[in-house]
């Protein structure tokens, strides 16, 4: 048998790694393993008694390369290693499938089988997030993932690997931890995200470090970085982290910015360059060297990592390897950059400048090379070569007609190859020797299934033959491709790939009907893909050894050993080629080549010579197009233009064979061109006609060096992984008959002497072949479908006797030729199985519900189970819906006892009966996707998968509103249903579980839609992707709602309207009119026959009327305190008891002097100190609680204050600090106390409170820590100014002060709300339970009060503690809106407020009119406009014109905007629409105050500075908090006041005063507005 090279690499990326101290618990899975070790420095451990397998001389031998997870489930024990229910379902593709080590062992005989001679593992082999089987994500660099295996497991694969003599293995290593952060020079301060989570050897750091010295660095165009990035590079922090930013993904930002930024937000970047750093990084990776005798690594992200530190490492590693017998280490990687860049990593590293012209001197070049024509020193080969090598990827999508951004170097391979070869340093850093080593493929793990696409297997096939023969270099295939794997999993549409494990599975198939498209290119022709779900086979085994692609790349592998040049030949030369260009519409201009190529491949004469190996020198003649049509060619040799004949690279009059099938001979005519092709003289040989079917491709050689191809098998009958029903009873044996289909005649005798049979069955017996039924014919069958696929050429026909249910194995053995002269090479495994429609390990669909396995032992009341699973080897069962299994045991059959496992859980999520699952698994199979479900007694119900469910949406605040129903119902047909009426379109989820104890929706078992596919997603917890279902409601107006029902047994969903919309007119009319009928006769009769009050409909009623109301004595302080607290208790069946209701009356309307005074304590931000005359105030808040200063003085206000930035306090009165609790830490505040009239100041001092200004008093945002910090500050304080001051009533204004009283419970205080701006709650995000947590360490409160009183959803709402305040204590009473308009809008937008009974209103005045009202209303008649005012109003213009340095004209249309600079207030509209405005009306001026508070007021200071420019003297901006003077408004023509959602108007009233217009439309909006279309 040809010996095999399987190339164990670990493929790394330094930057991220971490390592574990050595401890007991995890021997056998921590690589370090010196126990005395405290610094990674000091970590080591080796292969003890071991000889290390030495380098291979020649790496250019094929790489299969898989994903350990997606491989073989060789060991079921560990698919859920750490214990959670998101590691493995064969319901879902999101998580682990359960591949190991002991699968991909046990797998090498197919594997070797193929001609594969290296392996490259994707991902990494160390610890990652239980649920991330790709291993991209490790979370340590010294701890094995115990998914797949131990360490011994790791050495047993790689000894059995070097055994065959296969090299080992190529693993990616990142780590997982992100904060989205913006590129900045100056670096981020870190934060942990985690307080229970460090690193254990690397440290970060905020402190600055001024002699921070950067490394060299190379732009995208390959020379080092301009000196306007490399001036920036001034200090850095003192971290042993890069803490510079983010970015999306590489290849899309400048080089340097991607070494130095972390990926895609979800890695720290380790700062490399850091000489203390990087010791510890060439430890870690020297330990895998030396602990799993691996023999090369692959660096993932490879252009992340700065090239002189990657040099350094890769000569490290390489010094390592000779330490341990390996004197010719692989270091290869991802390279995603352009091809400049690419070339300064690649050996010892090309600029553009220093590329070498002519492509022989370039294949000349050796460690003698001119030192001046490289970055680097021989021996600093940063990456032998790209691995998979995307260039050569993006130019193939552009070659085989996709329409993409990519393939800029053209689709010419030739010249593709030319410029490598020049542009790279392809010497080998150990040999000094020419050794191109890029890895070329037609499929990475992180891009598309061809097969997927239209055509999708020609064009692989084609693709094949480009990267695996025509190319010089390493050819790879991924795992899959060699079955024709299309199934793609990805979810969502810009990272599109396909992972499909090898043994059978179901999850892939239920996912199996792609639609999402792809972003990068353009109508992408996707085919199969999109009718996956439809395929049976996509759930077989995928293990088959005669599968026609895998047989296809078998026999270009053999090419390989057969004819030197096509392994290591590095002689490329376009003999002639005949193609046209298109334009494709998605290619940003590049063309799209289309044609047939001749492309002669040998050696390189002077450099090369294979002479005495195989076929020697021989070169080999490729003739290739990518038409996606048959196309008969016709030439003219006699022509001198090289597109007018097919030159070939053989003399005329050569009779050429194809190399592939069906070898076909051809007869070469002359050309008029001499190529001297291995110092040849004569014309070069051409043909006059050749038909091409699509996409078709050829190899020739001259027929005199044509070898026979080895034989192979190209069918078997059963097909492979065969699931047949069985004639027979369980238990009983029968007859199947065997066909192996063979590519050339063979010795029967042969293929009969090397069957090795084996059975999985519950009776123990092992199938024989029937020696006496052996027949073999020739035979001319199976045509094939694919360019290079191998025909039918022999039949081996025989019986298998004995046959029992189950599962059964047959392996060919090296079969032999009929001459005896060739062999299969192979030991070719292929599997069938047998058995009842019962029987999950045949047949998992049909038996996946089985009635009448589970049953129950009467005297015991134990359960037990009598499967019928023949050909499982091992077994586990859950009784509790798979919240826990039982161990795995082996299966044997017969009844089996059940142990009834433990659970817990709430009223709700309990069900009914008794029910079990049951997982399967046989060796055999490689796979534990073997379910089946019972229940006892459920003969007359239908199956149910699981205990119940729940619809959780938009339209029940996703489960936490109660009040709605979430139960799912099973109908009759076992359809889980539920009828939904809601805002359409709506999203939801299905959850098993529902609600847990604590109140938050289970996360265990909650499936959506992230592709809309109608087949339910379970997606990991930390996944980023919106798994919900996304329902756009009835198509139908005559349907209100839609039914949804979900088939737990194939997880598809349906959806059909359901209601009648005229059952629900009527309804609805009735319960208008009926309440509305009967009301207003209620009313007539209680005013008729009761009503003796005359309703006071203006103002308030004067003073006197009934005689206990005059002459009633105020109640004492306490106990109207008292009496007000207790209004709202359960217990209390009025509002207020007669008396109080008078006592109260008389309270309120007690004057000034009166012996006892309520006590009010408000809190703001903005407020005034007339005798400090400190004013801070920048609306309508802070205007209002001005005007409670100065005009309620007939009450005691406590007013607490911050002391803000800016300001100059006099010191009064100083009380005793307050000392507040923030994230556990006590944090001291400074008090002191001011008296002016009837107001005692609180004035509160602190640094958090000074970093506010005066035009800024309030934080920039409320969703950060830092506001968290500010807003759970303030609270406290109010709340200790609360036990300090015997208060009457808490006013709270808007959100801000909203959860002091929640500091005082179980105490309780009156309080009253007012909304001045509702839209703005006050809100943190509670997505996770850490955050969750973080919060409420912030605020200092009890998790479970949080819950009670703040949480909203998944939010932390500040005004919702308030509404939650008022409802649980005051029975929804006391909320009030700024106007009676705006509290009803309030009560009615906002479902925080729905508690509440209701949100009154309290009408802000006009601060400047606060004389006394007569009780009379004004009538539009009765209105005297004020001449004498009019008549100042020209000189107030010109005042108000020159304090904004505007053109004097007291004729102009002064247009005034005050206010804040904010959507909501519309100043945006302004910005928009007064350009036009000031060009049409030459007399318009316009002036535009008021502080900026977000983007949209950002955008439009923008503007209106343009505006200013465009318009001098006609325009004033002033974007920031200013005190006006009066003539702004009473100068004013118009005031704008164009807000989209406003409160109160309170400036509407202030300009209203002076007479002021608003012009058309209205000054504001009822309803929000996010465009400006209503001011057309």
């Amino acid at each position: 048998m040809v010996g095999a090279n399987v190339i164990g690499l670990l493929a790394l990326i330094p930057p991220l790694a971490q390592t574990l101290r050595w401890a007991p618990e995890f021997v056998g899975y921590n690589l370090n393993e010196n126990q005395e070790a405290t610094e990674p420095t000091d970590y080591w451990g080796e292969w003890e008694d071991h000889t290390f397998h030495p380098s291979p001389t020649n790496w250019r031998f094929p790489f299969y390369v898989l994903t350990v997870d997606r491989y073989v489930d060789g060991d079921p024990t560990n698919n859920e290693a750490n214990g959670t229910v998101f590691e493995h379902n064969w319901m879902t593709n999101q998580f682990r499938f359960g591949g190991d080590l002991k699968g991909v062992e046990t797998n090498l005989d197919y594997i070797q089988g193929m001609g594969i001679k290296g392996i490259y593992i994707t991902g990494s082999p160390f610890l990652n997030m239980p649920w991330s089987g790709d291993g991209f994500g490790p979370l340590d660099f010294t701890l094995l993932d115990k998914h797949h295996g131990a360490i011994e497991d790791w050495r047993a694969l790689i000894a059995e690997i070097h055994r065959r003599d296969i090299m080992g293995n190529l693993m990616a290593f990142e780590h997982y931890v992100n904060a989205s952060t913006p590129f900045s020079w100056q670096e981020h301060n870190f934060l942990w995200k985690h307080e229970d989570r460090r690193y254990h050897d690397f440290q970060p750091g905020n402190d600055y470090n001024a002699s921070c010295v950067y490394p060299r660095m190379w732009g995208q165009d390959g020379y080092p970085i301009p000196p306007e990035v490399s001036t920036e590079m001034r200090g850095c922090k003192a971290s042993e982290f890069d803490q510079y930013g983010d970015i999306k993904g590489t290849g899309a930002y400048p080089a340097w910015r991607s070494q130095l930024s972390n990926f895609a937000s979800v890695q720290d970047r380790l700062r490399e360059w850091r000489d203390d750093v990087f010791d510890k990084i060439k430890v870690m990776s020297c330990i895998q060297i030396a602990m799993l005798d691996i023999d090369g690594f692959r660096m993932d992200k490879a252009l992340q990592t700065t090239p002189d530190k990657l040099a350094e490492f890769a000569a490290w590693q390489r010094q390592c390897a000779r330490e341990h017998g390996k004197d010719n280490f692989l270091v290869v990687g991802e390279v995603v950059g352009d091809p400049k860049l690419a070339a300064v990593y690649i050996g010892r590293g090309r600029q553009p400048d220093m590329i070498e012209s002519n492509v022989t001197a370039a294949l000349s070049a050796s460690n003698l090379t001119n030192s001046s024509s490289y970055i680097r020193d021989f021996g600093l080969g940063a990456l032998d070569g790209a691995a998979f090598h995307y260039d050569i990827y993006g130019a193939m999508t552009r070659f085989l007609g996709l329409d993409g951004p990519w393939g800029a170097y053209g689709v010419d391979w030739v010249e593709h190859w030319s410029k490598l070869a020049s542009n790279n340093d392809y010497v080998n850093s150990e040999t000094g020797i020419m050794d191109p080593r890029d890895m070329f493929g037609m499929t990475g793990q992180d891009v598309f299934r061809w097969p997927a696409l239209a055509n999708g297997t020609q064009k692989q096939l084609l693709g094949f033959m480009v990267t695996q023969l025509e190319l010089p270099g390493i050819p790879m295939i991924i795992y899959g491709e060699e079955q024709g794997s299309y199934i793609l999993e990805n979810q969502a549409n810009d990272y599109v790939f396909g992972r499909t494990p090898m043994a059978s599975q179901r999850a892939w198939q239920l996912h199996g009907c792609y639609h999402l498209g792809q972003t990068v290119y353009v109508d992408i022709p996707f085919n199969s893909s999109g009718y996956g779900c439809v395929d049976d086979s996509v759930s077989l085994d995928h293990r088959d050894p005669s599968h026609p692609i895998r047989n296809v790349l078998k026999r270009m592998y053999e090419l390989r050993r057969q004819y030197p040049t096509l392994n290591d030949g590095y002689n490329l030369i376009t003999l002639s080629n005949r193609t046209y260009k298109i334009y494709l519409p998605g290619s940003q201009g590049l063309p799209s080549p289309f044609g047939i190529w001749s492309v002669y491949r040998g050696r390189t004469q002077g450099v090369q010579d294979f002479a005495g190996i195989a076929q020697g020198n021989q070169g080999v003649w490729f003739v290739y197009h990518n038409e996606n049509k048959t196309v008969d060619y016709r030439f003219d040799c006699a022509s001198t233009n090289r597109s007018a004949p097919l030159i070939s690279a053989f003399p005329a009059g050569t009779v050429v064979k194809n190399l592939f099938y069906p070898y076909e001979e051809l007869s070469l005519e002359a050309s008029t061109f001499t190529y001297g092709i291995e110092d040849s003289t004569e014309l070069n040989g051409c043909l006059s006609s050749l038909t091409m079917a699509p996409w078709d491709w050829k190899a020739f050689v001259p027929k005199s060096q044509w070898l026979t191809p080895a034989p192979t098998i190209t069918r078997v009958v059963p097909g492979h992984d065969a699931r047949l029903e069985s004639s027979v009873q369980y238990g009983e044996q029968e007859v199947v008959p065997l066909q192996i289909r063979f590519s050339s005649e063979m010795d029967c005798d042969s293929i009969a002497n090397n069957i090795i049979i084996n059975s999985t069955t519950e009776t123990g017996k092992i199938a024989q072949l029937n020696r006496s039924s052996v027949s073999c014919i020739l035979a001319d069958a199976d045509p094939p479908k694919h360019v290079g696929e191998m025909a039918t050429a022999f039949i081996f026909n025989a019986d298998l006797t004995g046959v029992s249910n189950g599962v059964h194995t047959y392996t060919v053995n090296n079969a032999t030729t009929k001459d005896g002269r060739l062999y299969t090479n192979a030991r070719d495994r292929f599997m069938f199985r047998i058995g009842q429609s019962d029987n999950p390990m045949i047949f998992p669909l049909s038996s996946n519900y089985t009635t009448g396995l589970l049953h129950k032992t009467a005297s015991t009341g134990d359960l037990y189970i009598a499967p019928r699973a023949a050909g499982a080897g091992k077994f586990r069962y859950s009784t509790n819906w798979g919240s826990s299994f039982s161990d795995w045991s082996d299966y044997v059959g017969g009844n089996i006892t059940l142990e009834k496992q433990a659970w817990s859980g709430i009223k709700a999520q309990e069900w009914t009966g008794e029910h079990v699952i049951i997982h399967y698994w046989s060796a055999a199979t490689g796979s534990s996707e073997h379910v089946q479900h019972a229940d006892l007694d459920r003969a007359n119900l239908p199956p149910r998968r699981w205990p119940h469910a729940h619809v959780q949406g938009d339209f029940n605040q996703w489960g936490y509103d109660k009040g709605l129903p979430s139960d799912m119902a099973q109908g009759s047909q076992g359809l889980w249903e539920f009828d939904i009426e809601a805002e359409w379109p709506t999203k939801g989820i299905v959850n098993v579980w529902g609600m847990n104890p604590d109140g938050y929706p289970d996360k265990s078992m909650a499936f959506g839609d992230v592709d809309d596919d109608h087949v339910l997603d379970w997606v990991p917890p930390d996944s980023l992707a919106k798994n919900v279902m996304t329902i756009a409601g009835p198509t139908s107006w005559r349907h209100l709602g839609l039914r949804l029902m979900v088939n737990d047994g194939n997880y598809n969903y349906t959806v059909r309207p359901v209601g009648n919309t005229w059952v629900q007119v009527v309804l609805a009319t009735l319960l208008a009119l009926v309440p509305l009928v009967t009301g207003t006769v209620c009313c007539v009769l209680f005013v008729r026959f009761f009503y003796k009050i005359k309703f006071n409909e203006v103002g308030i009623t004067e003073k006197g009327g009934f005689l206990p109301f005059s002459q009633a004595k105020l109640p004492d302080r306490n106990a109207l305190r008292r009496s007000v607290a207790n209004l709202f208790t359960q217990t209390t069946k009025h509002v207020l008891p007669a008396t109080q209701q008078n006592r109260l009356s008389m309270a309120l309307a007690a004057e000034t002097g009166s012996p006892e005074r309520r006590t009010v304590l408000i809190a703001t931000m903005e407020y005034e100190i007339q005798d400090w005359d400190i004013k801070i105030k920048i609306g309508g808040l802070g205007v209002m609680a001005s005007l409670m200063g100065k005009n309620l003085g007939h009450q005691n206000l406590i007013w607490v204050v911050p002391c803000i930035g800016g300001v100059d306090y006099p010191i009064d009165r100083v009380a005793q600090p307050m000392d507040i609790y923030v994230m556990g830490n006590s944090y001291r505040v400074e008090v002191q106390y001011h008296t002016l009239r009837n107001i005692t100041f609180v004035l509160l001092d602190a640094p958090v409170f000074r970093k506010q200004t005066k035009a800024e008093p309030y934080p920039p945002r409320m969703d950060d820590l830092d506001s968290a910090v500010y807003y759970s500050v303030w609270n406290s304080c109010i709340a200790e100014s609360l036990k300090r001051f015997t208060v009457d009533l808490y006013h709270i204004n808007d959100y801000h002060g909203a959860i002091a009283p929640l500091h005082l419970l179980p105490r309780t205080i009156p309080v009253c709300l007012s909304l001045h701006n509702a839209e703005f709650q006050g809100l943190w995000p509670l997505r996770t339970a850490e955050e969750f947590d973080e919060i409420c360490e912030v605020y200092d409160l009890d998790q479970d009060v949080v819950r009670d009183y703040v949480q909203y959803g998944q939010v932390f709402n500040l005004l919702h503690a308030g509404a939650s305040y008022l409802r649980k204590h005051q029975k929804g009473f006391g909320a009030a809106g700024v106007s009676k308009k705006y509290g009803k809008r309030s009560f009615a937008r906002y479902p925080i407020l729905w508690g509440l009974s209701n949100v009154g209103s309290l009408p802000n005045p006009d601060p400047t009119d606060t004389g006394d009202w007569d009780k009379k209303l004004l009538s539009k008649e009765g209105v005297i406009v004020d001449s004498a005012m009019e008549k100042e109003r020209g000189e107030l213009r010109i005042a108000a014109q020159r304090w904004a340095g505007l053109k004097v004209d007291p004729t102009a249309e002064l247009f005034v905007f005050v206010g804040r600079w904010s959507q909501q207030k519309g100043i945006d509209l302004i910005g928009d629409i007064f350009f036009s405005v000031l060009e049409k009306n030459p007399k318009v001026q316009l002036i535009c105050v008021g502080p900026v508070i977000d983007l949209y007021g950002k955008f439009a200071a923008v503007k209106l500075a343009k505006m200013m420019k465009m318009y001098p003297g006609r325009v004033y901006s002033k974007p920031e908090f200013t005190t006006l003077p009066p003539c702004i408004f009473s100068g004013a023509e118009f005031s704008l006041i164009p807000s989209r959602d406003e409160p109160f108007g309170l400036v509407a009233v202030e300009f209203g005063r002076k007479g002021v217009s608003e012009p058309e439309p209205l000054p504001f909006y009822k309803t929000k507005a996010f465009s400006c279309r209503h001011l057309a």
